[in-house]
């Protein structure tokens, strides 16, 4: 049933868990993940003085806050509607998913600052060092949040009037829209866990050009620049595997760019206005998206278009999924059109 005041606030929802992903690009961006060493508290205080890297972690804490406020009062508002079970079951996946978000970025923080916490660590793992599980922490909390972000919009899409309009219409798109669109949501999520890991590995600018890797179309990694005497010295061997990181990123966005866009061809040529305009938004942000990933090679990872660019890619995995649930809702209810055609002949 449509309720326009669940469906708005819906929607204010997903969009600010979009600015929370953004926000937590921040943090990542200007380097800001240790600045406060104790959770949940800062500093042992609920505001403490909003300084350098102070201001963007426990701002990021503050909007994550915000954010977990806003999933309860929504899946609250579900579970107290009439709304459809699996709408209710999105709602709760949400909630859970944003409480084991904050508790990886209590983790990411204390495994670092706590002797304890990175001793019982260790142990768990059977590793010499916390650096991999700081690093699998933190990648793992980004994904989650990407997945809060997908429930949100599915949330978001359900609950609309356009869902309603859409069963009405009782239009099949096609398989192969479906599929594609399916194939490229998971082309998008594989493409979201390597940005997280450039991010998290500081790859960012391990190919400093761009669209070419070291002046070749391939990056020579058997001829790697590589300066033993640099400040901060990596081995070779970790310089070749932040260069396959990059490269990966860059290649697979390509691959996801051009499955998508011949998705959204497809979708533009059907006689259904929501699939039409969804694909045309689609296309504009993966476009806007790939001159997104040049400049922030071009301006040497500044934070306003690294935050951009997290930010665009999180909204183009949450609309591609989008355009898969309608896709396959479609070929459902032509199907179920053409049986009650044939019962009734």
């Amino acid at each position: 049933m449509y309720s326009k005041g669940l469906h708005r606030f819906a929607v204010l929802t997903a969009a600010f868990i979009g600015f929370l992903i953004g926000v937590g690009a921040s943090v990542t961006s200007t380097g800001s993940g240790d600045a406060v060493p104790d959770w949940p508290l800062s500093y042992g205080t609920l505001f403490p003085r909003m300084v350098g890297g102070v201001f963007y972690e426990h701002g990021h804490r503050l909007v994550a806050g915000t954010a977990a406020i806003l999933i309860t009062i929504l899946m609250i508002w579900l579970l107290r509607s009439n709304q459809p079970k699996y709408v209710k079951t999105f709602g709760v996946i949400a909630f859970v998913a944003v409480l084991l978000q904050a508790i990886l970025g209590g983790l990411r923080v204390l495994v670092i600052s706590d002797p304890e916490v990175q001793n019982t660590a260790t142990e768990i793992f059977s590793v010499g060092h916390v650096e991999p599980i700081r690093m699998a922490i933190a990648i793992t909390h980004a994904t989650l949040a990407e997945i809060v972000l997908c429930m949100t919009f599915l949330i978001s899409l359900f609950t609309s009037k356009a869902w309603v309009k859409f069963e009405a219409d009782r239009i099949d798109t096609g398989v192969r829209i479906a599929k594609l669109y399916t194939l490229t949501f998971a082309f998008a999520f594989i493409q979201i866990l390597l940005g997280a890991l450039v991010r998290h590995t500081q790859s960012g600018m391990a190919i400093p050009d761009f669209p070419l890797s070291f002046g070749k179309i391939i990056p020579p990694f058997g001829n790697l620049p590589y300066d033993p005497n640099a400040p901060f010295q990596i081995s070779y061997a970790e310089l070749q595997f932040k260069v396959a990181i990059h490269f990966a990123h860059r290649v697979w966005a390509f691959v996801v760019a051009g499955v998508g866009i011949y998705a959204s061809i497809l979708a533009i040529r059907t006689s259904v206005k929501l699939f039409r305009n969804l694909a045309k938004m689609w296309i504009s942000l993966i476009v806007l998206q790939i001159l997104l990933g040049a400049f922030v090679v071009w301006t040497k990872l500044a934070v306003l278009v690294t935050v951009l660019h997290v930010a665009v890619g999180a909204t183009i995995l949450g609309m591609t999924l989008i355009l898969s649930v309608l896709g396959w809702k479609s070929i459902k209810l032509a199907v179920e059109q053409k049986e009650l055609i044939l019962s009734n002949s």
